[in-house]
């Protein structure tokens, strides 16, 4: 080797070694990460053609597990989870979304949903429409609150929160575990970004722990009287209002099907019922009771006899 290149080489040595540990200490982009970074290249380089450019929303859902080992989809599971996975991703909108199925893919089975054109969620609320509604939200943003939950199970933590859409990912893992699969989530958003949890056996456990029954305490017993200010043959309900001031207190006593209609109670009518408290723990840790009807104190006759 020449003198000349061996003091070139001794020259830029330290500089290519830095250049070298800066390449092996760099961390290695994830999957998402790097699929998120070569799908947003792409984005800017067709808005260069075409300002208004955009990706399709996609949300890829891969099966892994014997059942899914052909590639194709069985209809003895894709009836069963279909319907939770779309009714999940409705209720994290807050709002009637559809989506359709565009693709099936190899790979155990990989399928492939695009969510149906529809307005923009962000439309002025309905006149009459209450705070208490949740505001529809866009499709990304619910399809990330369900990644969010996901990965919440997988890492076996408590969900703080309890809805419509954990019960819809109930109904998905008890079908996952029916038939032994593990989910893999992806979605795919219109300005390139990636994002993907899954669905195991441990999530599947861990979702399982969220829906097991809630503790409830015994029972009290106690005897209430007053008139009957409302009557709901078709929920099994009536009112009893215990005195005449708007500030008496007020009973919503449930009855078994049947015993509401049995009893021939009428509007305004006096009663003294024995009812059972029933409390009950909620999965947010706080305390609620409903009141069960057991005996009309007042009249000989059980529900449903006939009159002497």
């Amino acid at each position: 080797m020449s003198t000349a290149r061996n003091r070139l080489m001794a020259k830029h040595r330290a500089e290519a070694q830095a250049w070298l540990q800066d390449e092996v200490e760099r961390p290695v982009p994830s999957e998402d990460e790097y699929d998120s970074l070569v799908r947003a290249q792409w984005l800017e380089g067709a808005r260069t053609y075409d300002s208004g450019a955009t990706l399709a929303e996609e949300l890829i859902l891969r099966l892994r597990g014997d059942a899914a080992q052909s590639g194709g989809l069985d209809l003895t599971v894709g009836g069963q989870l279909l319907k939770p996975l779309q009714e999940m991703v409705t209720s994290a909108a807050n709002r009637e979304v559809k989506l359709l199925l565009v693709g099936i893919s190899p790979g155990s089975t990989v399928l492939h949903f695009r969510p149906a054109e529809e307005a923009s969620p962000e439309e002025a609320p309905a006149v009459g429409a209450t705070a208490s509604v949740p505001a529809p939200v866009s499709v990304d943003t619910a399809v990330h609150r369900i990644l969010d939950l996901l990965t919440t199970a997988e890492s076996g933590r408590e969900n703080p929160q309890w809805g419509q859409t954990e019960k819809s990912m109930g109904d998905l893992a008890r079908v996952l575990a029916r038939f032994d699969l593990t989910a893999d989530l992806r979605w795919m958003d219109q300005a390139g970004g990636v994002a993907s949890t899954s669905l195991s056996e441990r999530g599947r456990d861990t979702v399982a722990s969220w829906h097991a029954e809630v503790p409830t305490v015994e029972p009290d017993t106690l005897q209430i009287s007053g008139s009957i200010t409302m009557l709901d043959q078709f929920a099994g309900v009536a009112k009893v209002k215990t005195g005449a001031s708007k500030k008496s207190k007020a009973y919503s006593v449930q009855f078994d099907p049947g015993d509401l209609v049995g009893l021939q109670l009428t509007l305004g009518q006096q009663v003294h019922f024995t009812v059972e408290e029933r409390p009950r723990i909620k999965r947010d840790g706080s305390l609620a009771s409903e009141i069960f009807f057991v005996s009309w104190d007042n009249r000989s006759n059980p529900p449903g006899a006939d009159s002497p």
